[in-house]
């Protein structure tokens, strides 16, 4: 089975541009893919790949995460879209059913892995950032390392 990722793209384009200027349907399309891969045995192989780009999502929806371009947030909003259609290429309901799903996901996650880089980057920054103002000690990290 070849997939053509390109045709894929092509095909959700427009409704996920829809879905990207709209921010309530953007995070119901968060929630349903949440709830998609809840104990879903089938996506464990890309399961912390869908959670990452989850969390890219609602971090540049709150506007704490700027360093994304419309091109990475529509590529991932046409991979959340695809995993969620029930009758792709093959049919999730089939015993082999979330191949596809796994391989339009990885084909994303290849094409913006410089920004998914960069992204994760800054939340272990954040993350760093929150531990220190936790234990008291708001220190200028940059200045720390001169």
């Amino acid at each position: 089975m070849r997939i053509n990722f390109e045709e894929i793209i092509r095909n959700l384009e427009s409704k996920a541009n829809s879905i990207y200027i709209d921010n309530e349907k953007l995070r119901n399309l968060i929630e349903k893919v949440k709830e998609k891969i809840e104990n879903n045995k089938e996506l464990k192989k890309v399961i912390n790949d869908i959670r990452l780009l989850i969390d890219l999502i609602r971090d540049w929806l709150k506007g704490d995460y700027k360093n994304v371009s419309q091109t990475s947030i529509i590529m991932i909003i046409i991979s959340f879209i695809y995993l969620l259609n029930p009758f792709d290429i093959i049919p999730d309901f089939l015993a082999t059913g979330f191949i596809d799903d796994i391989a339009v996901i990885t084909y994303v996650i290849k094409k913006i892995q410089e920004e998914l880089k960069a992204y994760k980057s800054w939340r272990n920054r954040e993350s760093t950032i929150e531990i220190i103002e936790l234990k008291g000690e708001v220190v200028d990290t940059d200045e720390e390392r001169n």
